[in-house]
Formats: C-alpha cells, sequence, structure tokens
C-alpha cells in the first residue's frame, strides 16, 4: 500500500526538511570544547577562526605565501550530517606581495579534521610556517569517530622541518583553528585547534 505524499509538499521539499532535521543530529557536547598546544611557535598574539554553528566541523586549510611568509587562511567547514560546506571569514596578517602562492589540505567529504601540524625552516632563524599537514576522522552514524584517510600535506618552498602533530582529544573534533604570530615580518609561526566532543541532539 501506498503512502500519500503531504499535501503541498513536493519530493524535493520533503528531501530538505529532512536534510535540515539531520543536521542537528550530532552537536557540540556542552563543556567538552578544548584546545591542543601550538603546534610550532606559540607567538606572542593569535586570532581564531572559528566554526558558525554547533553542527559544523573543519574540512580543508587553504593558505597563501606573500614572500615566503604564510599570512592568510581560508578554512572550510562541513556540515556532520548534511555535508554541506561553507568558507568561514578569511584570516589575513599581511598584505599581498609578488610571489603569492597558496596550498590546499582538504582530507575529503564525510571527513573531519581532528589533528594538525606544521612545517617550518631548518632551523630558529626561520620561526615562519612554510606547509601543514592535517589528519581527520570519519563521522559514523552512531556518531563514533573512526580513523580517516591518511593525512594530507600542503608544502610551500623552505618547508624543511616537521614540527610535532596536535591532535584533539579522543572522540572529538575540531570546531576551529588558531594562527599563532609574533611581527608581520615572519606571518604564521605556529597552529593550534579547538575541539568539541560530539552529542546527538533531538532525541
Amino acid at each position: 500500500m501506498f503512502e500519500r505524499p503531504i499535501r503541498g509538499l513536493t519530493t524535493a521539499g520533503i528531501l530538505l526538511m529532512a536534510g535540515t532535521a539531520l543536521a542537528a543530529a550530532f552537536g557540540y557536547k556542552a563543556g567538552s570544547e578544548s584546545w591542543t598546544d601550538a603546534s610550532g611557535k606559540a607567538g606572542a598574539s593569535y586570532r581564531d577562526v572559528l566554526t558558525t554553528a554547533d553542527y559544523y566541523g573543519l574540512e580543508s586549510i587553504k593558505g597563501w605565501e606573500y614572500n615566503h611568509r604564510l599570512c592568510v587562511l581560508e578554512i572550510e567547514q562541513e556540515a556532520f550530517a548534511t555535508r554541506d560546506l561553507s568558507r568561514l571569514d578569511t584570516l589575513k596578517l599581511c598584505e599581498p606581495t609578488v610571489g603569492q602562492v597558496w596550498k590546499r589540505a582538504d582530507i575529503g567529504s564525510g571527513e573531519f579534521l581532528t589533528g594538525i601540524a606544521v612545517c617550518t625552516g631548518a632551523n630558529k632563524d626561520d620561526p615562519s610556517v612554510h606547509g601543514y599537514k592535517v589528519m581527520g576522522s570519519i563521522l559514523e552514524e552512531d556518531g563514533k569517530l573512526k580513523s580517516g584517510k591518511a593525512p594530507v600535506k600542503a608544502e610551500f618552498e623552505g618547508c624543511k622541518k616537521w614540527q610535532p602533530d596536535r591532535t584533539c582529544p579522543k572522540g572529538s573534533v575540531a570546531t576551529g583553528v588558531r594562527a599563532y604570530f609574533d611581527d608581520e615580518a615572519h606571518g604564521i609561526v605556529g597552529l593550534g585547534l579547538r575541539c568539541h566532543a560530539l552529542e546527538p541532539r533531538g532525541k
């Protein structure tokens, strides 16, 4: 026996409603926010880029080097259930120069950022970030996280020494990035993550 469609709603409209409901199926667990240490140097100052709602996690990081300084980050967030992707506000530390180069590290749809590491110059005289590596986890239907695919790297010229990995606590995903800097001369010198555990919603 066939069920009657809801009066006034098309099939596309019903699917849209279902997607909207699913977007709230998981959200940040209250009181679970934490920050990792910096990979690289914890500079004197920092700026944060954070997700815009509690059903988003981070998926990709695109960085721009100006004159061999990592000066700009463009970060994308993905909804846990609907996989909708959106770009967050751009983080910009210095003005464009000749010789701009960009690199993007994307862990892919359905996988959420859970770890990061940066690559710097060979010695203390060059603390600038010249590359980054992102690690992710796959969110399963029951809300558990399982190991994702291989880490994804974005390396600029001058990437010589990889700094320690910084990862979210077990069961948590990245919901923000913190970029550390000392001055415009070096650009970004370290990166850290804001993390949240997840919990089901609407049950």
